[in-house]
């Protein structure tokens, strides 16, 4: 939340953030951050009334969400301060299906990244990505709302949601535009959803992938 707070960008922006039904006392911190905000970024807390998992969560947000772009970011993530204000820039001169940039890592877990993408594309997008030239999380992405609400939704129930979700984006989207610029920050952790899930949920999500 500190992270979205110090944004440099002066449009408005609205911050979504989706309890699902987590056990630890990250809603009582939100509260709290949210009631002691005293700044210009709209803070809205839903909650689910049972654990539906991540691409639910995502889904609620995006069904929420009144502006023409939304961004994603996970909870244990941050984001750096010029964050917004670089992936908003290109749309100034055209209104791209997703803005997208790199990111760093920080963490006990190796991971591997790559963007080689660069500039704007408005054909060549599903053969980018299947070069590998852009990543496919669904954070650190700004997309159209409208977009994605017509042609790619996360599939809820399953784990690795990202790789059906870019396919469904690379598929899809008609214009990007990729910046070299690092924005996000991974935080990589044992613990975290992909670190500590069991080998069988994950058999079993990338068989509903494939």
């Amino acid at each position: 939340l500190d992270s979205v707070a110090e944004q440099t960008y002066t449009g408005p922006i609205e911050c979504i953030i989706v309890d699902d039904c987590g056990t630890d006392t990250s809603c009582q911190i939100v509260e709290k951050f949210i009631s002691d905000y005293k700044g210009n970024i709209d803070f809205i807390l839903l909650h689910h009334d049972h654990t539906r998992g991540l691409s639910a969560a995502r889904n609620t947000g995006m069904d929420q969400a009144s502006g023409e772009y939304i961004y994603f970011l996970d909870s244990d993530d941050e984001i750096t301060p010029y964050c917004i204000e670089k992936l908003v820039r290109p749309l100034e001169y055209y209104r791209y299906d997703f803005v997208i940039a790199d990111f760093s890592i920080i963490g006990d877990r190796q991971v591997t990244t790559y963007l080689r993408a660069r500039g704007e594309y408005k054909t060549g997008i599903k053969e980018a990505y299947y070069r590998k030239e852009w990543n496919v999380t669904a954070w650190n992405k700004l997309c159209n709302v409208d977009f994605l609400k017509r042609n790619n939704r996360f599939k809820e129930g399953i784990i690795h949601e990202d790789i059906l979700w870019s396919f469904y984006l690379a598929n899809f989207a008609k214009s990007m535009y990729a910046l070299e610029d690092k924005t996000y920050i991974y935080k990589s952790r044992n613990s975290s959803i992909m670190g500590s899930m069991k080998l069988t949920d994950s058999k079993d999500s990338k068989l509903v992938i494939y």
